[in-house]
């Protein structure tokens, strides 16, 4: 089976990250929380995948290639949190 690529999830991480919404000071600060996966196959390619429950957001699949895979991870959480709650 050529085709067909096998991962195991090595990490899993509670990510806590602060929200603030717009760009009004006054606007308030929410609290989301994500589970955050990572695996990796033998030939130490990495994927990782978040979801933020209770909010309908995920990050899917996605190939990592950076040095700081959690921090890879973080950033592209930041990047799907809508700008205004």
């Amino acid at each position: 089976m050529n085709n067909v690529k096998e991962f195991t999830v090595q990490n899993y991480y509670l990510v806590e990250i602060d929200h603030v919404g717009g760009v009004d000071p006054r606007n308030k600060v929410t609290k989301w929380s994500w589970d955050v996966y990572i695996a990796t196959n033998e030939k130490e390619e990495y994927r990782g995948k978040a979801l933020a429950p209770g909010r309908g957001v995920e990050v899917p699949w996605t190939v990592l290639g950076k040095k700081d895979l959690l921090e890879e991870m973080i950033e592209m959480c930041q990047q799907h949190m809508p700008k205004h709650p």
